[in-house]
């Protein structure tokens, strides 16, 4: 019927003075006055008789508006003690949004008894609510739904009746945006993988309260949980002063609250102090010092960082840590006040979690340990790196195993330098359990051979190539904590032309020897040096002696053992590579190579780790036999040969055990034919016989003879009277023509020897049968020098050292190494000829 102005009027009156009258002056609905309408049905076989209402006439607010209630169904709105605050109005098959008339804000449609003793489940539409009530159907259960589908209204409905049940709000994990509208009401969230009603259709209600990937969490307590979090007990809110730390999807806050709103979710003060940031674990060493806290944070492109920062940091300048986190991506305030709520923050969030702290990378005992967690172990304890400085690891991975093996490395595997190089990507870890101090390798050849490429791909093991394989451009300070970040593992070092000349003769003794320097505290105590053990693989156009001959400086053999030479050249043609098989030209498949590690890397790496901490027992074993098998077919080598060697050997042992775990593709034996071809190229630049040293010796020597001759050496004749002295400038002996000898005053031989040491120099020459002696005791010999009218005490080298070619007897085909023919491992066969020892002249000159 038509409301006329006077009856619209006496509705009005009716509803100024109490919404119930109003509605309690329409009749209940029969069940054929819904029209069919499939939403009303549902409610009226699931409400108490008498819940939906005809509505006959239109209605008016308290303002006056008019409302086209007209022909509709009103369901009741209740508020928490069961009085009737408002209606919502539906018009039976229908498209047109419900009308809502609520002018508390917080009314609610009601399913199931009003007991405060039950538990009142919160939902935001009308169909969950009937979809939930009719899977629970429990006098225990109360469910609200909101009738207009907001937030807000949804937030001021969960307030209200909070106060007087308990309320759990479903929800879904993607939901954020609700939990962070919801914090600080005094209600629960409960969190689930899929939406309560798809849950409900499988499982009861108190299956999903128990099941492993379900969260009820508080919301009063507790403010909104990032993403990544797995224990969301670690982002409860922490008190102090008369504020409370609290971290949201945005950033962490300290937080003051307004006293006087009764539900505590108006601020009264909220500083900004940095983007989110959560304190996992205390740490502390084994001895139960260097007590640190176990940080983790996002960037903005999502990456997660991981640091444990030592506390010491907080006691000192501030300002090193914070420069730390912001380089990392954490996003701090500027404001110098809520900057220090950081350091209170980080020190005494009360954490209760524990883990061991370590401050190097690598072994320790059973765990492999990375930058951001680690590796093997039972994982009874959690072991962490702890270090003054945030370590933006180089470790990455992208794309799978099968793709960087069956793709990149096994077409490789007959291309000697690069499985070599590949294979030292996995030595490193091998050198703790082998008790070696390992050492480097250095690929030398002309621009544009490949020697990058061969670095890059053996840096793919690990990660990105181009992020993880470092430069010599720095100083050796700088790679003392490169290396201390690479401990038992492998640094490659692109092109040794980028270093100072002066200096790389210590850096390479720092990284061989594995020690930094000694350094002191401010307070006069000494620093525990850095420690490492690596592989390190390094590329040139130039040796090591020439690179450092350039800034006047002269090589010894302990840097020639340290980096072993090898190479870049195959020898077939190819520059690096031995034969064609991802491309028809070399730079094709340069580039190919190329565009493969860039695009699988990192993954080989964490699956030998995984390997070899799953029993390192067995891992070490296996390395030992590997490396005795190997080493069997170089038995006659002089003791710095066999040095080197064996560092070949632990190169080649793990290509094996990484292709016997399945990570490089290759065939057993391969990687170990690719290392011998390798060794032998070195052999035939370094030789196998005897000590390096010595034959460096008696160049050294020959080279000063031949470089000076008659402008620094005065003739003497025995058989024929001199009237007159030669005038020599800068005279460094005597030339005797008679009998061919060098004689040197024993006063300047030093200036002569240098750098070598004088008395390794006269034993060489005297081993080697290049001394003429007739005092032993001393290595000299008496002779007659012109206007000396007394014999002369002199060291007499004689005239063969000219004619001397110290032997390398290779016994190899050609200067790139013995072509070896795969026949498995611990059958190669050694084609090797046994040597005579420096010393003996025959093998000398």
């Amino acid at each position: 019927m038509t409301t006329t102005q006077t009856a619209t009027h006496e509705k009005a009156r009716a509803f100024s003075t109490g919404f119930t009258v109003v509605m309690n002056s329409f009749d209940a609905v029969t069940r054929q006055g819904l029209a069919n309408d499939k939403l009303l049905l549902k409610l009226y076989d699931l409400l108490s008789p008498n819940s939906l209402l005809n509505v006959t006439d239109n209605l008016t607010t308290d303002d006056a508006s008019l409302v086209p209630t007209a022909g509709t169904i009103a369901l009741r709105l209740t508020d928490k003690q069961g009085d009737i605050v408002g209606a919502v109005f539906y018009t039976p098959n229908s498209k047109a949004k419900p009308i809502v008339i609520d002018p508390t804000g917080y009314g609610a449609i009601v399913m199931g008894e009003l007991n405060k003793a039950n538990e009142v489940i919160a939902l935001d539409t009308i169909d969950d609510g009937i979809e939930v009530h009719s899977y629970l159907m429990a006098s225990d259960k109360t469910i609200i739904v909101s009738p207009q589908k907001t937030n807000q209204h949804l937030k001021k409905m969960v307030q209200h009746w909070s106060s007087a049940a308990p309320v759990t709000v479903p929800m879904t994990l993607d939901n954020k945006g609700l939990i962070n509208l919801l914090a600080g009401v005094n209600a629960k969230a409960l969190v689930t993988v899929a939406h309560i009603v798809t849950m409900l259709q499988d499982d009861s209600y108190e299956a999903i309260l128990a099941a492993d990937d379900t969260q009820l969490i508080s919301l009063q307590d507790t403010a909104y949980y990032p993403e990544w979090r797995d224990d969301p007990q670690l982002n409860e809110p922490m008190i102090y002063a008369d504020g409370r730390f609290e971290l949201y999807h945005d950033g962490l806050f300290f937080v003051k609250y307004n006293d006087d709103d009764p539900a505590n979710i108006t601020f009264k003060f909220k500083a900004f102090i940095c983007s989110p940031i959560e304190v996992i674990a205390k740490t502390r060493d084994i001895s139960s010092g260097t007590w640190g806290r176990l940080l983790q944070w996002r960037d903005d492109d999502s990456e997660l960082h991981t640091w444990s920062m030592p506390l010491a940091l907080l006691q000192g300048d501030a300002r090193e840590y914070r420069k730390e986190l912001a380089s990392q991506g954490l996003n701090i305030t500027t404001n110098p006040k809520q900057r220090s709520y950081l350091d209170t923050y980080i020190q005494n969030y009360p954490i209760h979690k524990r883990a061991l702290c370590v401050d190097r990378l690598g072994w320790h005992e059973a765990q492999y340990i990375l930058p951001d967690g680690a590796i093997g172990g039972d994982g009874k304890q959690l072991i962490v790196y702890q270090s003054a400085h945030a370590i933006n690891s180089t470790i990455a991975q992208q794309g799978t195993l099968a793709q960087w093996r069956d793709e990149l490395c096994k077409p490789l595997a007959e291309q000697s330098r690069f499985v070599f190089s590949i294979a030292c990507a996995f030595a490193g870890q091998l050198l703790a359990l082998l008790d070696d101090d390992g050492g480097g390798f250095h690929l030398l050849g002309s621009s544009s051979m490949g020697k990058s490429l061969s670095l890059k791909l053996a840096a793919s093991v690990w990660g990105k190539p181009d992020s993880y394989t470092k430069t010599w451009r720095s100083t050796d300070n700088a790679l003392e904590g490169t290396a201390s970040e690479h401990n038992d593992s492998f640094l490659p070092l692109d092109e040794i032309s980028e270093c100072d000349p002066k200096v790389v003769g210590k850096a390479v003794y720092m990284l061989a020897n594995g020690q930094g320097k000694g350094r002191s505290t401010t307070t006069g105590h000494n620093r525990i040096a850095k420690e490492w053990r690596i592989i390190f693989l390094s590329n040139g156009e130039e040796s090591l002696q020439n690179f450092m001959a350039q800034a006047g400086q002269k090589t010894n053999a302990g840097i020639e053992v340290r980096v072993a030479h090898i190479d870049a050249d195959a020898g077939k043609g190819l520059k690096t590579f031995d034969s064609l098989v991802l491309a028809d030209t070399g730079a094709g498949q340069a580039d190919k190579i190329k565009e493969l590690s860039q695009a699988y890397y990192g993954v080989a790496g964490i699956a030998w780790l995984e390997h070899i901490t799953s029993d390192k027992a067995a891992t070490t074993a296996t390395a030992r036999q590997l490396v005795n098998d190997f080493m069997s077919n170089y038995s006659d080598l002089a003791p710095q040969a066999h040095r080197v060697a064996k560092r070949f050997a632990i190169v080649a042992a793990a290509g094996e055990m990484a292709t016997l775990a399945g990570i490089t593709g290759w065939q057993a034996g391969q990687a170990t034919t690719a290392v011998m071809t390798c060794l032998d190229n070195w052999l035939d630049n370094y030789g196998r016989d005897g000590e390096h040293e010595q034959r460096q010796i008696i160049e050294h020597i020959k080279a000063f003879i031949e470089q000076h001759g008659s402008s620094r050496f005065q003739p003497c004749h025995i058989h024929m009277h001199q009237d007159f002295e030669t005038k020599i400038t800068n005279r460094a002996g005597y030339h005797n023509y008679d009998t061919g000898e060098y004689y040197f005053s024993t006063s300047t031989f030093d200036e002569v020897c240098s750098p070598f040491n004088k008395s390794k120099v006269l034993q060489v020459l005297d081993e080697a049968g290049l001394l003429n002696v007739t005092e032993s005791d001393r290595r000299t010999c008496r002779v007659s020098l012109p206007f000396k009218k007394n014999r002369t005490r002199v060291y007499a080298i004689k005239n063969e050292i000219l004619s001397c070619e110290p032997t390398k007897s290779t016994g190899t085909a050609g200067t790139t190494g013995t072509t070896h023919t795969q026949k498995g491992l611990g059958t190669v066969p050694s084609n090797k000829t046994p040597l005579g020892q420096l010393g003996q002249s025959s093998s000398i000159c």
